[in-house]
């Protein structure tokens, strides 16, 4: 199948059942008279089935915008289909340094189709958001768990009465900021979901990222290479249409200052044990949100073990997909999908982990899979 450009979006403003807004706020915080919001309902791609010879209207997410700590954000918002009633928790999926919001496309048509509202931002210094100069913005973790907070205040999730959210995570550096501020708001975050992403000793950077920590200052002004970022971690390829998008940002009108931020991201939070370490702290406290990990076992870039020691003293629970890369989300988004499904709308119950591997996945006993 190609994805053509054309995007059937429908232009409905009546928002469905549990969909998601936001509301403008002035420059100090104050909010601004209220408006009515108008929210698109479930927008689709226009695909050549190569199959039936004909264009087919496929589940995607339309691209919205809005401002929120001095930035401008950009980001996926996806939709059940029409007639398909809303999951109660909006779910929020934050992408790894270099990334974007793309990366959750198929991820996002998964949960869409099964009635959840999903939202993934472009982090700050990331894909179509606002991408300011090291020198005013320091893209470590303080200031993406900030900003992030930021972006969750101006959205107005119209979901749940608890107004939480449910939480995917993966990648280096800008989830694990997003993990920190889940485990220091669980009156905000109801359930977490880590795909790949560093947790413990024995976990390193990538070399698209750890270039600019070699010593004495040789990487330095590297260019950033979200291609190798992208590609190698993976068991599988992936295509040439969605390599372009996740390239799209450092070679286009604003490449110099993406560049920037990536590097300014990978240099500005410290060491990888440390910021896992930072993780590992806030949720070994009481209170903190649940966890299920969604790990895909033939990463090239992370060993399971980390993973299972951070899943064994934070008390999170596991499934491992046993051929599947750095990215569950891009080599097997159904797969993926059905576990992170599993893990929201069940009842979550965490008790001590007796881990079965069965072919691809790894089994836990906290529900019965089907």
């Amino acid at each position: 199948q190609r994805t053509m450009a054309s995007s059937l979006a429908s232009t409905a403003c009546i928002a469905p059942r549990g969909a998601v807004g936001f509301r403008a706020r002035g420059r100090h915080g104050t909010r601004r008279p209220a408006r009515a919001v108008a929210v698109r309902a479930a927008t689709y791609d226009e695909v050549f089935d190569g199959v039936s010879g004909q264009m087919e209207k496929v589940l995607s997410q339309s691209v919205e915008t809005l401002s929120a700590g001095g930035l401008d954000w950009s980001y996926r918002l996806g939709v059940p289909e029409d007639g398909v009633p809303s999951k109660p928790n909006t779910v929020v999926l934050v992408h790894g340094a270099g990334l974007l919001s793309y990366t959750y496309s198929k991820l996002m048509k998964e949960l869409q189709s099964s009635g959840f509202v999903c939202i993934a931002p472009d982090m700050p210094g990331h894909g179509a958001s606002s991408k300011p100069p090291p020198g005013s913005y320091k893209y470590d973790l303080a200031a993406y768990q900030a900003s992030f907070g930021e972006f969750l205040g101006q959205l107005t999730l119209t979901t749940a009465d608890t107004n939480q959210i449910d939480l995917v995570v993966s990648g280096f550096f800008t989830s694990q900021a997003a993990l920190l501020f889940a485990a220091a708001n669980p009156n905000k975050v109801r359930r977490v979901v880590v795909l790949n992403a560093p947790l413990g000793n024995g976990h390193k950077l990538p070399d698209p990222l750890g270039v600019y920590s070699r010593p004495f200052g040789m990487g330095k002004g590297a260019k950033a290479d979200a291609y190798r970022l992208a590609y190698f971690g993976n068991e599988f390829a992936i295509g040439a249409e969605r390599m372009e998008i996740y390239e799209a940002p450092y070679v286009g009108s604003e490449s110099i200052a993406a560049r920037d931020a990536f590097e300014a991201t990978a240099t500005a939070s410290g060491s990888v044990k440390d910021t896992t370490q930072a993780v590992i702290d806030a949720f070994s406290k009481a209170g903190t949100p649940k966890v299920r990990v969604v790990w895909g076992g033939a990463d090239k870039y992370l060993a399971d073990a980390p993973m299972y020691k951070w899943c064994e003293e934070t008390r999170a629970s596991f499934d491992v997909m046993r051929k599947v890369g750095h990215m569950p989300h891009e080599d097997f988004a159904e797969d993926c999908g059905k576990f992170v499904k599993m893990f929201l709308e069940s009842e979550g119950k965490v008790g001590k982990l007796e881990s079965v591997r069965l072919g691809r996945i790894g089994k836990d006993d906290d529900y019965e899979r089907s």
